[in-house]
């Protein structure tokens, strides 16, 4: 069997650093971050001849590190689902006010990643590869596997559905739109 650390260096190693941070956007969990970037490096090694012969090979590599940061986060929700109320006591957190912001970013963020679980797959995966990567949404087509309008779809859709269940974070920009709609 041919040495295939080369091609891997090539094309693995410059991304890295995106890859580690497209996990760590989604789980925001140090453990469950090195859990889902280690099943998404076993699956880019399953898939190695698919990603090689990809037009975009990066594109399909990241989408994997976001469905594996995904699946991380959904095996989470489903544990702490089955943990009862006895199990692990809440923390206390501190009264100062830096503590109480620091508080409500996270519970906001929790509240985000959950909204976004209730996305579509594809709607997630666009969403989160265009808005949070940045990826140009040709790329994003050519991971996806679709075309671009397909994915201009997703992009618009997911947004709307966040919309309406994230409104309440940032009413300034409801109000906004209640004026553009009325």
């Amino acid at each position: 069997m041919k040495d295939q650390r080369p091609e891997y260096e090539r094309l693995i190693a410059p991304i890295t650093d995106r890859m580690i941070r497209a996990v760590w956007r989604i789980v925001r969990d140090p453990d469950d971050a090195e859990d889902a970037f280690q099943e998404a490096l076993l699956t880019v090694w399953k898939r190695w001849g698919q990603i090689q012969s990809h037009p975009n090979p990066h594109a399909l590599v990241l989408r994997i590190c976001i469905h594996c940061a995904q699946d991380t986060l959904r095996r989470r929700a489903r544990r702490e689902k089955r943990m009862d109320g006895d199990g692990v006591p809440e923390a206390i957190a501190d009264t100062t006010p830096s503590a109480v912001q620091r508080l409500a970013g996270v519970e906001q963020g929790a509240e985000v990643l959950r909204a976004i679980g209730t996305l579509s797959k594809n709607q997630a995966q666009a969403i989160l590869m265009h808005a949070v990567e940045e990826i140009p949404y040709g790329d994003i087509a050519a991971a996806m596997d679709c075309g671009e309008a397909t994915v201009r779809k997703h992009v618009a859709r997911a947004r709307a559905k966040l919309r309406t269940l994230l409104g309440h974070l940032f009413p300034q920009v409801a109000k906004k739109e209640e004026g553009i709609h009325a």
